[in-house]
């Protein structure tokens, strides 16, 4: 029964390992993994404004939405960031929805979703621009 219980846990151990090793092998093949994730957060982080937010600071960090046009605040920029990100998952599935021929009923939930995502997309990036005095 130790025994068991001592080999469970080495499993779960080297799986992790494992898992870890394959995710990084699989980006370096191109088939996805950690590194297609890092490049895209990469990528959205610098379109969101983060030097922007760093260069120039604002002197109370803490607001969400700072209201001058020229700086920008660090939660501002992570909530652009999921707004950019937001509207990607939604291009995303608009182009799921052109590919999904196996059950045509998923594609009007496809894209009924990818819509409303990206229209919530739009509508949370104007409504910053409204606040922010552009």
């Amino acid at each position: 029964m130790i025994r068991e219980m001592f080999q469970r846990g080495y499993d779960w151990v080297s799986g992790i390992g494992t898992g870890i090793v394959g995710a990084v092998s699989k980006s370096v093949n191109g088939r996805g993994g950690v590194i297609q994730v890092v490049y895209v957060i990469g990528l959205t982080a610098l379109m969101a404004g983060f030097v922007n937010a760093i260069i120039t600071p604002v002197p109370n960090q803490g607001v969400i939405i700072y209201a001058g046009t020229g700086s920008e605040a660090i939660p501002e920029a992570v909530i652009n960031s999921l707004v950019i990100l937001l509207g990607g998952v939604g291009i995303y599935l608009v182009y799921l929805s052109g590919r999904q021929t196996t059950n045509p009923r998923n594609v009007n939930l496809y894209l009924m979703v990818a819509l409303l995502l990206i229209a919530v997309s739009i509508i949370t990036g104007i409504d910053i621009a409204n606040l922010k005095g552009y």
